[in-house]
């Protein structure tokens, strides 16, 4: 594990903006959805009472009405509280971005998201993965916690550049035992994963974020015209600088690596949607709508 040498009030300074800007976006909107549609990990027995008009049929404890002559319901609590896992692609091709890098988009949502969680009472974990694990945080609620999860998942400099979301979330899916709930977070710039999504998905409440940059998404369109073709044979090097954090860094796009952006894409939204599972896809550029709306078609379905 390497972490990049940036000044520590540089980084507090950072996360305290990120604070700022989930702060105004939690009590605004997110909140309530936020709570309304994630549920905890389940219900526990409290206690056996006699039955009430009005109590479910359905949770009387035959056993014990028929040895008291008259009927008994087993009455339950809900463990409310949830584990909030945030599980973050640090890939070199997060890196890249025109506005600001997806590395540093990831992080604010995880700011967001991780705020909102926090003033929900839950617990917020974090996994940083490339072509495997490279740091686990395990789950806790407190705000130094939170805050050293926001800054891991920015400035945290990962050891393998390449992507293997296949080998990650089989990894991801062998760390937790008990149900939470996954943020994954990843430009899914990548193919092959089906067996291990539909692992993790059926054990746990899975919500994958896409980010994109609209530059990559110019890049397909100009392959798909005649006059750009050449795109597709040479290789196509961009440099970026971070004017925030001070961070530079580069990508190599091979002219392959640009013609599969668009069937990386086609891949994981045929996957999603078999599976049934709620997503979200945000540019580098974007507001946070799209996770608002995510929300409330969860709470919308609920309630049906």
């Amino acid at each position: 594990m390497r972490e990049q040498e940036i000044p520590i009030q540089q980084i507090i300074s950072y996360v305290k903006h990120l604070e700022i800007k989930a702060r105004r976006l939690i009590e605004d909107t997110l909140i309530s959805e936020y709570h309304s549609v994630f549920k905890g990990k389940g219900i526990e027995f409290h206690e056996t009472r006699q039955y009430q008009i009005g109590d479910d049929i359905r949770d009387i404890d035959w056993n014990v009405t028929a040895r008291m002559n008259e009927p008994y319901i087993k009455t339950y609590i809900e463990e409310r509280q949830l584990s909030v896992i945030f599980a973050v692609d640090v890939s070199s091709s997060t890196y890249f971005g025109t506005h600001k890098s997806k590395r540093q988009r990831m992080a604010e949502v995880v700011a967001l998201l991780g705020f909102t969680s926090f003033f929900n009472n839950d617990r917020a974990g974090l996994v940083l993965f490339s072509k495997e694990i490279e740091k686990y945080v395990p789950p806790k609620k407190n705000y130094s916690h939170l805050l050293r999860i926001i800054r891991d998942s920015w400035y945290y400099q990962p050891v393998y550049k390449t992507t293997s979301l296949s080998g990650s979330l089989k990894e991801i899916n062998e760390l937790f035992k008990k149900r939470v709930v996954i943020f994954l977070l990843s430009d899914f710039l990548d193919s092959g994963y089906e067996k291990q999504l539909i692992s993790l998905s059926k054990k746990h409440d899975l919500i994958p974020v896409v980010i994109h940059d609209k530059f990559e998404e110019e890049i397909v369109l100009k392959q798909n015209d005649k006059k750009f073709e050449f795109l597709n044979k040479l290789p196509v090097f961009l440099e970026f600088e971070d004017s925030e954090l001070n961070l530079s860094d580069s990508v190599f796009y091979t002219g392959t690596y640009v013609s599969n952006l668009e069937k990386y894409r086609n891949y994981y939204i045929s996957l999603f949607k078999k599976l049934q599972l709620d997503f979200v896809e945000l540019y580098t550029d974007d507001n946070f709508k799209p996770i608002e709306l995510m929300l409330k078609k969860r709470m919308y379905r609920i309630r049906m």
